[in-house]
């Protein structure tokens, strides 16, 4: 791979990490918080690479750096094909299939003293926020309140389904999913699709003390958040 070559690869990695920070594909992948240190990054690389191409056009260089190495140089643009892939189509988020192939844990707040929620009903919580609440204070802060939780089914029964949302601490890669279960819904919704659900506080379920239990008085379908990790 010649150096116009490495240039053009780094040219497309910064405008990569440039589209993806001003848009809401980054979120598939990051946290919010992450924005604008991606987009400096992108920035930084885009600034490399032009630095480097102006320097390789002022001395010429443009020839392989091996002349015998045309298989080794083909085999380097293969290197691009996932930056290319981010620009032209960007994977979906992590979803339904994700989430059944990842323990479920609320972790116990660091300050058990959760806050009254605020006035007005329905309040709209995040999943673990109702789930920290009701695993974590026995439901004392959500006890005969309204509750708007949004997330994707992921298992369905006759009684009901299964809430969930995945959770992320830095980036996709530690994803953990959060799941409520749903009761009193009518004909459930299709797996992995996107729902609000309002409804009350139910305790948890019996055989799964883990089950946070939310009684549904309306179940109504959504498209997909731009950011669907919860918290």
């Amino acid at each position: 791979m010649n150096a116009r070559t490495q240039s053009f690869v780094l040219l497309l990695f910064g405008g990569a990490l440039v589209r993806l920070a001003v848009g809401d594909e980054l979120l598939r992948y990051v946290r919010p918080v992450a924005r604008p240190f991606v987009f400096a990054a992108g920035v930084s690389i885009l600034a490399l690479a032009v630095w480097s191409i102006a320097q390789s056009h002022r001395r010429g260089i443009g020839e392989p750096i091996d002349a015998h190495g045309h298989g080794a140089s083909h085999a380097a643009w293969l290197i691009i094909a996932p930056v290319v892939a981010i620009l032209v189509v960007a994977p979906p988020a992590l979803g339904a299939y994700s989430a059944t192939r990842t323990p479920v844990t609320v972790a116990k707040p660091t300050d058990v003293a959760f806050p009254s929620l605020p006035s007005g009903d329905p309040v709209r919580l995040s999943l673990i926020d109702f789930a920290a609440r009701a695993l974590w204070d026995e439901g004392r802060t959500i006890a005969n309140r309204t509750l708007s939780l949004t997330g994707f089914v992921v298992h369905t029964s006759a009684g009901g389904f299964t809430l969930a949302r995945l959770v992320i601490t830095c980036c996709a890669a530690d994803a953990r999913p959060i799941e409520i279960g749903v009761l009193g819904s009518g004909s459930p919704p299709r797996r992995d699709e996107w729902v609000t659900v309002t409804g009350h506080y139910a305790g948890v379920n019996p055989s799964d003390t883990t089950l946070p239990l939310l009684r549904a008085t309306s179940v109504r379908r959504v498209g997909q958040p731009n950011n669907s990790y919860d918290g």
